[in-house]
């Protein structure tokens, strides 16, 4: 019985080889490959500065009586938003790779959405702040994307684009001085 166990594991292992040679260049390990280092998740930054903004809000509003075509540009906003946001997962989908910021990279992805903007993802977020600040009608939710995008930049975006030069070397260096870092 651990003869069948042990030639099974042998085959699984044999199948997980050839399925990770496929992926990742030869010469490199994926054991070695940590990803960026990323300990923030960025949807948690929004939604603390988000939070953070609320309470701002209930306290010391700065403005009351939104004009009534607001709800339009919110309307866009959000649509915007949310497009960049299922724009860029499904290029992540398509091309097998973690969404994660915490994970390694697969792939280098450059078509698609991320052919205009190097992270449309973080754009999105942006946008659905802002989409989020004019439907409460508050100017401090809306003015919590500036401290989210300044936290981005600094624990996420630096992290990422340092750890995609010394995965992909040319390649990404190539790409970051195609295309902008938001639009």
């Amino acid at each position: 019985m651990d003869f069948l166990f042990s030639a099974r594991l042998r085959s699984f292992r044999a199948v997980i080889r050839l399925n990770l040679s496929l992926v990742i260049p030869q010469g490199e390990k994926m054991s070695s490959d940590k990803g960026p280092g990323v300990r923030l998740p960025p949807p948690l930054i929004f939604i603390f500065f988000i939070a953070l903004g609320l309470l701002l809000d209930r306290y010391w509003p700065l403005l009351k009586g939104w004009p009534a075509s607001g709800h339009i540009p919110v309307l866009v906003l959000l649509i915007c938003g949310l497009g960049l946001l299922a724009a860029s997962l499904y290029q992540f989908w398509r091309h097998k790779t973690h969404v994660e910021p915490w994970q390694p990279a697969s792939s280098l992805i450059c078509n698609g959405i991320f052919a205009y903007s190097r992270n449309p993802i973080y754009l999105g977020f942006i946008l659905l702040t802002l989409a989020l600040g004019g439907w409460l009608e508050s100017v401090w939710v809306c003015l919590s994307s500036l401290p989210s995008t300044l936290t981005l930049y600094r624990y996420v975006i630096v992290r990422e684009e340092a750890y995609l030069e010394r995965r992909f070397g040319q390649p990404y260096l190539d790409y970051k001085q195609r295309v902008r870092r938001w639009l």
